[in-house]
């Protein structure tokens, strides 16, 4: 649904072999981050990288053996990710740097926007400083995230379940059945045999 089935299908990158690899201290020591919250060893271009998290924005990538400082990537570099990643043939329509989340995206940023001319309007997202894609958004996504929004009833952030509008209708939902209920079981026959105010109603003498 997210786009995933236009991905190309990935080899998983052989890392067992350690030989070369700088010290993770010596990337440390580089690091223009304030503080280091993971480190994850990959591959990007055929190189095994170091990528440095000081959080899900904010990170830096190295080539593990050379130590070069590979991010951030440029528009270049965005295109021919996007392009190994998605397998339709479809030329780019555009490349767009953005740096705010919300709409179709809400992943890592900065990111590379990058545009298919397919019927779909694909976009990839690669994020800037880590070289990897992190979204893939399509019409089938929007269609689905359309119908999503007016199911949650949240037509800003769509993944609140607890706004005030969906409480509302929820508690006149509730209203609805209670008082069904409630009129079925006051004039059910059953109750009008118990006495009931039908019962009392029927038990009048007639006018003169």
């Amino acid at each position: 649904m997210h786009g995933d089935y236009e991905r190309a299908e990935q080899v998983e990158p052989d890392l067992s072999d350690a030989r070369g690899l700088l010290p993770i201290d010596s990337f440390l020591e580089r690091s223009d981050l304030n503080r280091i919250e993971a480190i994850r060893v990959g591959t990007y271009m055929d190189r095994i990288v170091l990528r440095l998290y000081q959080d899900m924005d904010r990170a830096e990538m190295y080539d593990a053996r050379t130590g070069e400082k590979l991010s951030p990537i440029n528009e270049a570099q965005a295109r021919a990710i996007a392009e190994a990643d998605f397998t339709p043939e479809a030329d780019i329509t555009g490349v767009e740097l953005i740096g705010e989340k919300g709409g179709e995206y809400k992943n890592p940023v900065p990111a590379w926007r990058v545009g298919f001319a397919n019927w779909k309007r694909t976009h990839v997202y690669v994020h800037r400083d880590t070289g990897l894609v992190t979204a893939r958004r399509n019409n089938v996504w929007r269609g689905f995230d359309f119908l999503w929004m007016l199911h949650i009833l949240d037509f800003r952030e769509r993944d609140n379940f607890n706004n005030w509008l969906l409480r509302i209708i929820s508690v006149m939902g509730m209203a609805t059945v209670v008082s069904g209920y409630t009129l079925w079981i006051l004039t059910t026959p059953l109750m009008r045999r118990r006495g009931g105010p039908s019962a009392r109603t029927q038990s009048l003498p007639p006018e003169p």
